[in-house]
This record gives structure tokens, sequence and C-alpha cells, in this order.
């Protein structure tokens, strides 16, 4: 609930709230002005005749009016804490939260429909403006045909690269690395060069072709991952009050090894199925070579799904929804409680005498829960983690791709798009705070090697039990080819 009280707006001014202080939901904007307030005594006046409304532009105006807004709404020093509501006040709390996220959700239903109808709009027009360009392409070269003309074609048949991608090397996946170093540099970096785009959602149509079509793809990302997303914002509320039971925390840990990973690989295979319908669903991905679209998802799924996570995880309480309820680290202790003890000769034939390599992973937990609190702290919105999840799939940088260039052009759209989105929004800080990219390979990497290690333990498990996908992605001999299919 804690969580989700952000959702009602400050009762004082409504701007965004964050969390009940002095007994009343606020911003820490009223929440500071109270406490100074307080400190300063009643020593305020109002020339207005106290007939002063208070909201977020006007707030500052009027101290006496402000205050007693405040004291009328009930804040307080001596105001009890959030954790020693009353249940009366708690259930009243929590029917206003799921009052806001309902109205939240009719909001996005409403706008869902129009937003589709002007992409659908404004793709027509721009096919309109490529079938009206090529016609006249022809018309030009069959007059060079007739008078002999031996000159070159225009140079525009060729795709260009995107400004923001180096032509000749791959470009990065996540703008966090570079823009730690170079700060606000990094972000006239990301754009340079590129014709004047207008923000998401702009009305109207832009004159740049390069604006239109930052604004169809940041369009399309945004309906892909709402429409992928599982659980919906609105529903993850309604799982806040779940967590497992010590009786059911004991009967997690007591089963086998091997039950307890099939039941981490099929949550983990369901996952991962939204994001491949996430990636069919984005604007330009399915005009890549086929080829080229396994490779980016074999490489970039279970990234995504990891800063997906970050979505159902509980900072509060360090858990995150598993099969309904929330769970903590202790839940999956079973991954280590394998037969595989320190002395287990067959467990140093398979890990090689690796003790580092345990057959449970639960370092591997310990990190997983380390990043999602970490993203969890960072307060992205829907609309950052959809691009920064199209941003990770789409890496001219991943190994065995065919056409690198048309990968690295889609990827620079995203990467522009992106940095619009957080400048319009003022979140630029956003990039240096990002964990870097090194950082989610490596905990891919570390899965990576506890599945092969647990595959080599128990292989018939694992080609009988796992999903066909999981075993595809993690599981596979080392010797298959890198780019199979999906």
């Amino acid at each position: 609930m804690r969580a989700h009280i952000e959702v009602i707006p400050c009762k004082i001014c409504g701007d965004k709230s964050s969390g009940v202080h002095y007994g009343v939901i606020t911003c820490e904007g009223c929440k500071g002005f109270f406490r100074r307030s307080e400190r300063r005594g009643p020593s305020l006046a109002c020339s207005r005749g106290q007939r002063c409304d208070i909201d977020r532009a006007t707030r500052t105006r009027c101290q006496h009016c402000r205050l007693q807004k405040c004291l009328r709404l009930g804040m307080s020093r001596a105001a009890v804490k959030f954790g020693r509501m009353s249940k009366q006040q708690r259930d009243r709390l929590q029917a206003e939260v799921l009052e806001q996220l309902e109205r939240r959700e009719n909001r996005e239903n409403r706008e869902q429909p129009e937003q589709l109808e002007q992409l659908e709009t404004r793709e027509k027009w721009e096919k309109g403006e490529k079938r009206g360009k090529g016609e006249k392409g022809e018309q030009r070269e069959q007059e060079r045909e007739a008078q002999g003309s031996a000159e070159p074609p225009p140079a525009g048949r060729c795709p260009p690269l995107s400004p923001a991608v180096p032509a000749g090397g791959p470009s990065r996946a996540w703008p966090a690395e570079e823009a730690t170093k170079r700060g606000q540099d990094g972000d006239r970096a990301g754009t340079a060069g590129t014709a004047p785009c207008p923000h998401p959602g702009a009305g109207g149509v832009p004159e740049s072709p390069a604006g239109l079509e930052i604004e169809l793809l940041t369009q399309s990302v945004l309906l892909s991952h709402r429409a992928t997303c599982h659980p919906r914002a609105e529903d993850l509320q309604g799982h806040r009050w779940a967590t497992f039971s010590r009786e059911e925390i004991c009967a997690y840990q007591s089963q086998p090894m091997a039950e307890m990973w099939q039941r981490c690989a099929r949550r983990v295979t369901e996952a991962i199925e939204r994001v491949v319908e996430f990636a069919k669903r984005l604007r330009g991905f399915l005009e890549l070579s086929q080829h080229d679209q396994i490779v980016l998802l074999k490489a970039g799924a279970m990234e995504v799904v990891l800063v997906r996570m970050c979505r159902a995880f509980d900072a509060a309480t360090r858990t995150v929804l598993f099969e309904g309820k929330l769970a903590g680290p202790e839940l999956f202790r079973s991954l280590g409680r394998a037969a595989a003890r320190a002395g287990d000769r067959r467990w140093q034939e398979v890990t090689g005498g690796d003790t580092g390599l345990s057959p449970g992973c639960p370092e591997l937990v310990a990190s997983i829960f380390d990043l999602a609190q970490g993203l969890s702290a960072l307060r992205c919105s829907e609309s950052e983690l959809g691009l920064l999840s199209a941003l990770l799939l789409v890496n001219a940088g991943r190994p065995w791709l065919q056409d690198r260039p048309r990968v690295a052009r889609l990827q620079g759209h995203l990467d522009v798009a992106f940095r619009l989105l957080l400048r319009r929004t003022r979140r630029e800080g956003l990039l240096a705070r990002l964990p870097s990219p090194g950082r989610l390979r490596a905990l891919c990497s570390q899965h990576l090697e506890q599945v092969q290690a647990f595959r080599r333990l128990h292989p018939g498990v694992v080609s009988a039990a796992f999903p066909p996908l999981y075993r595809e992605l993690f599981a596979a001999d080392p010797a298959d080819v890198p780019a199979g299919t999906l």
C-alpha cells in the first residue's frame, strides 16, 4: 500500500504525493512547508481576506492560507504514523487508492483508441509520402535513361545510419555509460544532427520525416509496452496485500531442487513470451531480417525480463511478485537445497571442482533482488521502462547480426526518442543513475552458467520438464548455433 499511496495527489496542493506526512497524504514541498511553519509559529498573515485558493501553481503566494489548509485537513506533529492507522483508516485509504487507479485506467482506456487512430493515420500519410517520392524517383530515372545519362543513382537509395550511431561500429544498447561521463553533453550528442522532432503525442504532422519517424516509433513502443506488461500497473495494487505465510514459505523451501527449477523456468518463460510479443509490436522490428530478430531476442530478452521485474517489486519489504504473491529471496532457497553438498563427488565433476558455482545460485537470486531494488528506487514511469526495454532489445552491438547498419539505425531512433522523453519530463538525470549494460550482461551470464550446470547435473529433467523456449534460450548444448528459431 505504501508504494501505491503516490497515486493519490497531495491533499494540500494537488501535486504528486510522496506518502503520509504528519497524518495527511502530501507532497515533499507541503511536508517541508508544514515543518518550517510549525517551527516559526503562528506569525503568518493573509492580505486577501483568507480566501486564497491553494494549488500547485499558487501554493507559494500565501503562506497563511496554505498553513490553514494543512491544519484543516489534519496535519499535526502529533499525528500517528501510517503503520499505526486504525483498520477503518487503512480501509478508507485503500479505497481511495483503488479509486485513483481506476480513474487512471479509465483515462488510459480512453486515450489508447485515440493514439491508435492517430498512429494509423500518420502511417497512412507516411506510406503515401513514400509512394509519391518513389514515383517521382522512377520518373527521373526514366528521363535519365532516355537521355543516355550515366549519372549514378541518388545517394538516398541507401538507408543512412542514424546520426546517433557512428558508422562502422556498434552502438550502445543503454545510454547510461556515456551519459555518466558527459552528463548534459551526452544528451546533446544523442540528438545531434537530427532534424527537430516533436515530442511524442504532439498534434499535427511533423514537417521533418525524421521527426515523424521518432514520434510514430515512440507511440508504438508505449502502446506495445502497455499491451504486453503483466500484471498491469493498476492490477499490482491487488497483490500488495498477498504475501506468503510462514507455512507456505517452508513448503517451497522443502521442495526438491529440480521441482523449484521447473517452477522458475515456467515463470521466466511466460515473461519472455511477453517480451517476444512486445518486440513483434515494435515499429520497425519486423522489418529486420528474421535472423537478426532471433539474434536480438535471444541476446536481450532476459535483460528486458530483469528490468521489467522492478514493476512487481516492493522495495519496502524487498519482495517480488511470484505465482500471485509477494516473495522474498528466502522463498527460493530450495534452488540451492540440492542433494549436492560441498563434498558431493558428482557435483564436483559437473562443476570441474569450482566451489564458487553453487548448485542453487543463492548469489544470483540476491543479485537479481538487488538490481530490482535499485531500479525500483529510480521510480521509472511506464513510458521510461518501455523505451528502456526497446533499447535493450534493439542493440547493434550484439554478435552474429547480418544487417548491423539497419539495426543501428533503429537503435539510434529509439535512443533519440528516449532522450526526448526524458527532456520533456525533466528527467535527464535518470541516464546517469541507470544500471550499466555490463551489470545486466553479467547477471544474464551468471544465470546461464547456473542453468548449464543444472542441465549437466539433471539432463533428463531439463529435456522432459523445462519449457521448449527456455531450453532453447538457456539450456541448449553449447555447440548449437546461436541463431536458432523462436
